[in-house]
């Protein structure tokens, strides 16, 4: 290595270091006006709430300052993610809910809420220190260094800097030796220093806990799982719709135009050739007939009373086209979401579709509720009983569509029957 790679070495060496000692000490001394505007607001915050305590008023200033930790934490993490340069991740997992309400029950029984507040009120007195340790270590060490320049600027031309002192330039130059020994001493304080600092924010700051202390990472790709599969079943729904849509405004409307123009070629025949009369006829019926099948399978897909009417509408034409009895007992205040319809609907569908097929009932009944936490739907027959949850991909498909809003399917089939389906489905109000 040639002399001027060992300078470019060098050089680079010393911007490395001088970017590490920058950020160090950026990371250190903004610490504390993070923590004082913290404490300020919290000191305030509490003392309005427990002077406006008896008048219920003070109870959301102090729920403020309980939860303050979280804002802080919001901070801390983006300071974080400046210093280190990497991602740093939050602890608490996505809100479960739309409404202030539920999220503020969420982020109140998270114990990352109250890691954030305990860590809150550790930075205020660490964050102070760390300013002190800063401001009083680089002062130092560049005074030192400017002692000869500074000796311009006394009246007397001696330096005075703690336990330094220089009344000859000698003496000035022995404290620029000082000052760049400290210089030396203070980058390796402060960046060994600021890497300890920012792995304890890290982990207190990113890492889960549960009530005992467990990670809870595995919740959380459990709770992207589900989100996901919410997602695929959203998606899937609105092509079900869109597929809906194109047959009843399309394919529908031109075989409904078909059997017009058949019926008025009919009439133009009346006095002509029979042969052709009957084929004319034939293709009518075959048109009809193909119209008939194209509505059922229309209905099949996604009905138009579920879209236009509601899900207690669909219910009670579901059952009216059963091909046995089935008593309905189905009445809602209000339509539930549009995905907990369709999800409840297409439970009944494949529910009645195994009555008729497998259970040699020859009566049913359906009913459906509105319960405090969301819909309960069951299905009941009077056949013979033995289904088995596990038997077939049905019962296993109503769990699985159920499962993605958090509800439960229990089947009750003893041999000789009756059997039960009971579905529970979560839905906000």
């Amino acid at each position: 290595m040639d002399v001027r790679q060992q300078y470019e070495a060098a050089c680079g060496r010393l911007r490395s270091g001088s970017a590490r000692l920058a950020r160090s000490v950026l990371y250190l001394a903004c610490g504390f006006p993070v923590g004082l505007v913290w404490l300020v607001c919290c000191v305030v915050l509490l003392g309005l709430g427990l002077a406006t305590a008896l008048f219920l008023v003070g109870i959301p200033l102090i729920a403020a300052v309980l939860l303050s930790g979280i804002p802080l934490g919001v901070v801390e993490r983006a300071r974080l993610r400046m210093f280190t340069g990497t991602a740093v991740p939050s602890p608490h997992a996505p809100a479960s809910g739309r409404s202030p309400r539920a999220w503020l029950r969420q982020r109140a029984t998270e114990p990352a809420t109250w890691w954030e507040l305990a860590y809150a009120v550790a930075h205020c007195a660490l964050s102070y220190c760390d300013f002190v340790l800063v401001t009083g270590s680089l002062t130092l060490s560049l005074a030192l260094l400017a002692a000869p320049l500074l000796r311009r600027f006394t009246p007397d031309g001696q330096v005075h800097m703690a336990v330094f002192q220089a009344y000859s330039d000698t003496q000035a130059l022995v404290l620029v030796l000082c000052g760049t020994v400290l210089l030396a001493l203070t980058y390796l304080t402060l960046t060994r220093y600021a890497a300890a600092r920012a792995r304890l924010a890290t982990c207190v700051l990113t890492k889960r806990h549960s009530a005992a202390g467990v990670d809870q990472d595995q919740d959380e790709r459990i709770g992207h799982l589900v989100r996901s599969r919410a997602r695929i079943l959203d998606a899937y729904d609105a092509e079900r719709r869109r597929i809906e849509r194109d047959l009843h405004d399309g394919a529908q409307q031109r075989l409904t135009g078909l059997i017009m123009t058949l019926g008025l070629a009919r009439l133009e025949l009346a006095e002509g050739d029979s042969a052709a009369r009957e084929l004319v006829d034939k293709a009518a019926e075959e048109a009809r007939t193909t119209l008939r099948e194209l509505r059922e399978l229309v209905h099949g897909i996604y009905p138009a009373t579920l879209t236009d009417r509601g899900l207690s509408a669909a219910l009670v034409e579901l059952a009216e086209d059963a091909v046995l009895p089935v008593e309905t007992d189905v009445a809602l205040a209000e339509r539930p979401p549009e995905a907990v319809e369709a999800a409840t609907y297409f439970v009944a569908c494949e529910a009645m579709a195994n009555v008729t097929k497998h259970s040699a009932a020859t009566e049913g009944r359906l009913s459906l509720r509105r319960t405090g936490t969301g819909l309960v739907l069951e299905v009941r027959d009077n056949g013979v009983g033995g289904a088995d949850a596990e038997s077939g991909t049905g019962l296993l498909g109503l769990a699985d569509r159920v499962a993605v809003f958090g509800g439960t399917v229990h089947l009750s089939s003893p041999a000789g029957g009756p059997t039960l389906l009971h579905v529970e489905i979560p839905c906000g109000s």
